[in-house]
């Protein structure tokens, strides 16, 4: 069983787990948190089910029950949470940081009482080269044939990112494909294309289907251009794709991606916040080791990265007790 497969086993039966756990943790009748989290198969419904079963572990003492609530994803979470109907949600950064400034999806207005708590898993951007290609840095990929995905697509969404980092557009290269993903590793290692972009939870099939076929690799994503946009852009933020999430990879390979982030709002109180914040830091080790998913979480990171809107009052006042600010 391949290490991708593997990992969908895992989250099948953490899934399964993590959320029985809640459930029996918070049975009792007490004050309640709704955590609206995402579709049954996806990531974030795991994440938030370990979430909420650290919240439960310590109901006793704080009277807090957290309950886990499957949706379609990080917009109807940000509705949820406007209308009281959620209190706790997870949120893809980019949505999050344009909610907050009214753009995108939620251009009627901005969400200004949106509050972070921390950042959760990251996705990625893998951009798959042949063996011994003459790309040897994002600005390469000018003039090549490069796969960017469908438009509309998060992949394709996520390859314009990257260049427009680079100060590309789909236009500067000789040809921008939307190709099928499983016609992806014939087409490099056959030289019909030059590059891959992909983003995801790696181990991702594609790539590793490519290096096993023609020694494809990964191009390191690290130059000033990408410096820059990073600055500019906090919903994006700096991520290392591990050498073990694929047999053959040469080592880590850096890059750039999204995250989730665990959200709320200012009606939270600070007490409540705090106590969410804590039992998961205080229980980092458990919650890492609670799903796959949760393995590669740095503790930096989640205090750090991607919180495009303030913190809430709750989380700073644990962090700075704690020495995370």
């Amino acid at each position: 069983m391949g290490l991708s497969m593997k990992i969908w086993v895992a989250f099948a039966a953490g899934i399964t787990a993590l959320l029985w756990g809640a459930l029996v943790a918070g049975a009792e009748i007490g004050h309640d948190l709704v955590l609206d989290s995402g579709d049954l198969r996806g990531m974030h419904y795991p994440e938030a089910g370990a979430v909420c079963r650290l919240v439960n572990k310590d109901r006793p003492r704080h009277g807090l029950r957290c309950l886990v609530e499957p949706t379609t994803g990080s917009v109807a979470n940000l509705a949820a949470l406007e209308s009281g109907d959620a209190q706790l949600a997870i949120v893809q950064s980019k949505l999050l940081a344009e909610a907050e400034a009214g753009k995108g999806p939620f251009a009627d207005r901005p969400r200004r009482d949106l509050r972070s708590l921390m950042s959760l898993h990251g996705e990625s951007v893998a951009v798959l080269v042949a063996a011994g290609t003459v790309i040897k840095s994002a600005a390469d990929l000018r003039g090549k044939r490069v796969d960017l995905g469908r438009v509309g697509s998060f992949q394709r969404s996520m390859a314009e990112a990257l260049l427009t980092a680079e100060g590309l557009r789909p236009a500067d290269l000789r040809a921008s494909l939307e190709m099928d993903p499983g016609k992806v590793a014939k087409a490099l290692c056959g030289n019909e294309i030059d590059a891959a972009i992909f983003t995801g939870l790696h181990p991702l099939p594609q790539v590793q289907e490519a290096i096993d076929a023609c020694g494809a690799t990964l191009l390191p994503l690290k130059d000033a251009a990408l410096d820059r946009f990073l600055r500019d852009n906090p919903a994006y933020s700096r991520q290392i794709i591990p050498q073990e999430a694929y047999t053959g990879l040469g080592g880590n390979v850096r890059s750039f991606g999204l995250r989730a982030v665990l959200v709320t709002t200012t009606r939270l109180p600070t007490d409540e916040a705090y106590e969410i914040v804590k039992a998961v830091f205080d229980n980092l080790a458990a919650f890492k080791a609670m799903h796959p998913l949760l393995n590669a979480l740095d503790r930096r990171q989640m205090i750090h990265d991607a919180l495009v809107v303030p913190l809430h009052d709750g989380a700073e006042r644990y962090y700075r007790q704690t020495g995370g600010l």
